[in-house]
């Protein structure tokens, strides 16, 4: 019965079918399709898709609120040098709204003033931000519950373009050699959105001329995927705490307006980690005790990172767990496994920082760090860690510890060395990530003698920073058995000052004023007197005792005990980096390492002569902010020199095997030789002799008129011999005069250029007055000095 209830109407509406078309009724058209919206999600800048467009949603709570918009490649196409989780573009930006658009300013925090001041307007008027993107408001949403107000636009050219914030910075462009972008060849691929952040990939294609990048030669073009963040800066910023010379810390500057100034000044701030202590934690620390901060800094390990070396990454991260128990904290810096099971957590996500692990073949590594500009917080970090670091770490370590660690004498190390090694970069580069500069002079702390002193050396280090270029400890010989505590550089006392005074909390310190002052105090009182906490800079200001790769306070006696370590590498070598079948490129490459080793004591010796120590100091620090080196010192370098490199280093080329490297063995030292005497007949180098003179005190001054007397001995001894001049000694003379004439030329108004032009008629009588026994000594000696003869003339 059910049944035929529900055919019996089927029926009747068949039969009535052929009636109802016999009547002439208008039809009614079916109603159009209603096309139901996207949902949006919820977010930082929430967002709808719609096909291929993409909308995004402002609340009218973000507008005017500073965004850190970074933005990182996730790949690059093969042979460019630059890789998945390196830095493309980062910019601070802000929302606001005009009429029916929304505009996107790039911030450029040039300059600075309080908005309680009434200079700010001022300030503002004379800092007008670019605008680098306006959108039309496609709609305005009204929040049932809360009346909140959010704006709808059409972000999708905006994304996939190319434009100051989601698309590559100039620098990366260059690198790239690209050109325009094509549109047609690019898409947004996801969006992803976060309470406080917002990550967007694309893929985006520019043409580009032709080079190494085996896709541009090919196809004139390159293609990169691409991962913008968004990232919400704090509504509460932090405390910025101003750089202070004596302690080194990356910085961002500003020029700062006040009401009460009398004069505009330059302020650096410096960058470093919002490290806090929990509220119920503060009298804890007021009273000495270690606690947790509120956010510990957490670095997550690359999944691609081979699983042997991870361990020793994590380590060389959590290694500065002491350094921050200085500052007050403890368990504050925190090393971690990437999560297997967090699908909604990616490695560009700005609100992480990783240690990346980059399949290159550049020998490298870097620690970078992403902060804001307004205060120096450090917001995140992608250290970038390139698989062929490791080649050279164990050149480093085979040449400068081969003579005093076995373990260091092969061609592949041991895993155990390998990661001891890795751990050591790690620190280095977490310690960037830190807010630290490097800190070149920690070395010159230590006495040259302490190196060799096994309990000594084994207790302090070798170094006083892991943030210089103080690798291994090349000065400590065989007979000394000294041990990997010994060898290894560590995180050591100027390290965990400089955290001390970056990160210490000071809770009763009312305003940033109150607290530099509590630091200018904390830092005489500690560092002054205390060699082993200054600061040396990054060895680019002509300070002999800031310099890179090199040991102790006498570079003189520290190269003398490296070059015989050199020697015994040099004579070990082939049985160091035999592989059965090798065609000689480990030898070739071995070889490369020890003559890097010894051009680098030859710079440390060079850098002596007409240095000048520089030390910042306070109104409250006694003595003298810069020191010339002393007329014994400078004269030490000169005879190191004149022993080692002035003279053919034989020993360089007298083993059996350089026959498997060069049919001229003199030609690959001779580099040695050009360097040593180019630096010292530049222009340079004469006029600083000349200016420090009149400003050292008598008895230490080496006067410019004493160096030309010591460099025309240092070259042209045998001229006052009937001798013959052999051939490496004719290419040092060579050298010599070329080079002074050249500097001569080029330098007319220098303190320096009188004594140059002692120097070459000095030589040019003594080569007037030489006479050798044999004839291509008297052709060399006549060509030399018709040069001088020629360039004094001006022809």
């Amino acid at each position: 019965m059910t049944k035929l209830l529900y055919v019996l109407p089927l029926a009747l509406t068949l039969c009535a079918t052929p009636a109802q078309a016999r009547k002439k009724k208008k039809e009614t058209p079916p109603p159009a399709k209603v096309e139901k919206k996207a949902p949006i999600r919820k977010g930082l800048l929430s967002f709808q898709r719609e096909k291929d467009d993409w909308f995004f949603v402002v609340s009218d709570s973000l507008l005017k609120r500073p965004m850190l918009v970074t933005t990182r490649f996730v790949s690059t196409p093969a042979g460019a040098q630059m890789y998945g989780g390196e830095m493309a573009n980062s910019k601070m930006v802000t929302w606001e709204r005009h009429n029916n658009q929304l505009l996107l300013r790039s911030e450029m925090f040039a300059a600075h003033s309080d908005s309680t001041q009434r200079i700010w307007k001022s300030v503002e008027a004379s800092a007008e931000n670019p605008i680098v993107a306006a959108f039309k408001i496609e709609e305005t949403l009204t929040d049932s519950v809360t009346k909140a107000k959010s704006y709808r636009i059409k972000a999708t050219d905006f994304l996939k373009g190319d434009n100051p914030v989601t698309g590559l910075n100039t620098r990366s462009k260059g690198t790239f050699e690209v050109n325009a972008l094509r549109g047609d060849l690019s898409y947004v691929d996801t969006v992803k959105t976060f309470p406080i952040n917002t990550e967007i990939i694309t893929v985006k294609t520019f043409t580009a001329k032709p080079s190494k990048i085996p896709s541009a030669a090919h196809t004139g073009l390159i293609t990169f995927r691409l991962n913008t963040s968004f990232v919400l800066l704090p509504e509460n910023p932090m405390r910025s705490r101003t750089f202070d010379p004596r302690v080194g810390y990356f910085t961002n500057s500003f020029v700062e307006f006040d009401d009460q100034q009398q004069q505009v000044k330059r302020r650096s701030i410096v960058a470093r980690w919002r490290l806090e202590p929990k509220e119920e934690d503060i009298e804890k620390m007021k009273r000495g005790e270690l606690v947790e901060p509120k956010k510990p800094i957490v670095y997550y390990i690359d999944p691609a990172t081979p699983k042997q070396w991870v361990k020793y990454l994590k380590l060389g991260v959590e290694d500065w767990q002491k350094a921050f128990e200085q500052a007050g904290f403890k368990n504050a810096i925190l090393a971690k496994e990437w999560p297997t099971d967090r699908p909604d957590m990616s490695l560009e996500d700005a609100r992480y920082s990783v240690i990346r692990y980059l399949a290159s073949p550049i020998p490298n590594a870097y620690g970078p760090n992403v902060h804001d500009p307004r205060t120096g917080e450090i917001i995140e970090s992608h250290i970038g860690w390139y698989h062929n670091v490791m080649k050279l770490l164990h050149d480093w370590y085979m040449v400068q510890a081969g003579a005093i660690d076995p373990r260091a004498r092969k061609q592949e190390f041991d895993e155990e060395l390998m990661g001891e090694l890795i751990r050591f970069v790690s620190s280095h580069e977490v310690g960037h990530t830190l807010g630290l500069r490097h800190n070149m002079g920690a070395s010159a702390a230590t006495p040259v003698e302490k190196l060799r002193d096994k309990a000594w050396v084994e207790k302090h280090g070798h170094t006083s920073s892991i943030m210089d270029y103080a690798r291994f400890n090349y000065v400590a010989q065989p007979e000394d058995n000294i041990g990997y505590a010994g060898i290894f550089p560590r995180i050591n006392d100027y390290d965990k000052w400089a955290i001390q005074w970056g990160y210490s909390y000071y809770p009763n310190a009312k305003s940033e004023l109150e607290e530099r002052k509590t630091l200018n105090n904390l830092t005489v009182k500690t560092i002054t007197g205390n060699r082993r906490l200054w600061f040396g800079g990054e060895g680019h200001d002509n300070d002999p005792l800031a310099l890179t790769e090199d040991l102790s306070d006498d570079v003189m006696k520290a190269s003398d005990y490296g070059l015989k370590n050199l020697r015994r590498v040099v004579k070990g070598l082939p049985e160091w980096v035999h592989e059965e079948g090798n065609l000689g490129d480990n030898l070739a490459e071995g070889y490369k390492a020890v003559f890097g080793q010894y051009r680098r004591y030859i710079g440390h010796v060079l850098a002596q002569v007409g240095g000048v120590h520089r030390e910042h100091k306070s109104v409250e620090q006694s003595g003298a902010m810069f020191t010339t080196m002393t007329r014994e010192r400078q004269q030490r370098a000169l005879t190191w020199l004149d022993k080692n490199v002035l003279q053919c280093p034989t020993w360089m080329i007298s083993e059996p095997y350089i026959s498997r490297l060069s049919a001229k063995p003199q030609e690959l030292i001779r580099p040695l030789a050009e360097m040593a005497v180019s630096r010292l007949v530049d222009p340079h180098t004469f006029n600083n002799i000349a200016v420090n003179a009149t400003g050292a005190p008598t008895a230490q001054a080496y006067p410019p008129t004493a160096y030309v007397d010591d460099l025309l001995r240092l070259f042209f001894r045998e001229a006052t011999t009937p001798y013959r001049v052999g051939s490496w000694r004719r290419f040092v003379q060579q050298q010599a005069v070329t080079r002074l004439i050249k500097g001569w030329k080029a330098t007319a108004d220098s303190d320096g250029r009188p004594y140059m032009t002692s120097l070459l008629t000095r030589i040019q009588s003594r080569l007037s007055a030489a006479h050798p026994q044999d004839a291509a000594t008297r052709a060399h000696y006549a060509d030399l000095s018709r040069q001088i003869r020629l360039a004094m003339e001006g022809k």
